[in-house]
């Protein structure tokens, strides 16, 4: 552990010549028409089907930010769509829960299904805003995963689950239904963006506007950060060789390391021009008892600070693994 902790250390350090923020520039033929009645909140929009049952935005601009941290995923994954990627092993069937715009579902045919030619590959999403072309091997459906899943039993090789925390309330039922879906000896990824901030050198003080931020943003009444609980969850759920890995992702440029830095970059980036207003508007507005203009200063604060590059502040990209054992 002493090891481990000295290497993150190590790589987490400092370059006092960091850069300035840099500007980085289904067809679903079977949906009635209430899935696309958005609600319209605070400037953005959201998902009508099952409204409020997550917070984040569906519009352009969320569509664009879900895409950006999912190149922060891949480049903390040196290129790999997942985790489990290279240890698949022949998948005929995955399911992508919480696929979002599906962005790496339209690789994952060319890099998983290409090997596995009869592989089928079925993305699950609250909002119908996954791309018009795929390859004939992917589906999508517009449904509530917190509800009982319409699918058989025993009928997938793999399912893969990213940024769901504060999504999913329960967690135990969630995995029971991963469970009963999976085939014997097929695999489940749990993934997070986490929602806490790390600081190894004090430059993140009790008194700036970004931890009062996530403070605020952390209500226990709303669980946003349920890594810590994978491990426990997944074993109690039944699965086998349940592990977890954690790798840093910077909010910014401030780091030594090249590969640390360009990280930090695309998160820095994605964290300013969406990340902010996604988790935050909902949230403090709906729940909080904010007013959009307390929201959007407090929010704009928080900018400010993390555009100076002073605060050497940093979270995880986490992910958990597990198998359902053979019969």
């Amino acid at each position: 552990m002493a090891d481990t902790e000295s290497r993150v250390n190590m790589a987490l350090e400092i370059d006092s010549e960091s850069d300035d923020l840099e500007s980085i520039e289904s067809d679903l033929t079977s949906l009635s028409s209430s899935v696309f009645n958005y609600v319209y909140e605070n400037g953005r929009t959201y998902h009508a089907y099952k409204s409020g049952s997550y917070i984040l935005p569906n519009d352009e601009k969320e569509q664009d930010r879900l895409d950006l941290l999912n190149h922060v995923f891949r480049l903390c994954l040196n290129g790999d769509l997942c985790f489990s990627q290279n240890g698949l092993n022949n998948p005929q069937k995955i399911l992508d829960v919480g696929t979002g715009t599906a962005i790496e579902l339209k690789y994952l045919p060319f890099s998983v299904a290409d090997a596995y030619p009869s592989a089928e590959i079925t993305g699950v999403d609250l909002s119908p805003i996954q791309p018009r072309w795929v390859p004939p091997n992917v589906r999508f459906i517009i449904d509530d995963i917190t509800q009982p899943w319409d699918f058989p039993n025993n009928s997938f090789d793999f399912i893969h689950v990213r940024c769901l925390a504060g999504s999913i309330t329960d967690w135990p039922g969630f995995l029971a239904e991963a469970y009963r879906h999976l085939k014997p000896g097929g695999k489940i990824e749990l993934s997070e963006g986490r929602t806490h901030m790390v600081c190894d050198d004090g430059t993140y003080p009790e008194t700036s506007f970004t931890y009062k931020w996530i403070v605020t943003y952390l209500d226990p009444k709303r669980v946003f950060d349920n890594f810590p609980e994978f491990q426990g969850l997944l074993d109690k759920a039944g699965f086998d060789s349940v592990k977890t890995h954690e790798e840093p992702c910077p909010i910014g440029t401030w780091p030594k390391n090249p590969r640390l830095k360009e990280i930090g970059r695309y998160f820095r980036v994605q964290f300013l021009e969406g990340a902010v207003d996604s988790y935050s508007l909902a949230l403090f507005t709906r729940y909080g008892g904010w007013s959009t203009i307390e929201t959007e200063v407090l929010l704009a604060h928080v900018r400010e600070e993390i555009k100076s590059n002073k605060m050497h502040v940093y979270t995880h990209c986490s992910f958990a693994t597990a198998t359902k054992p053979l019969l």
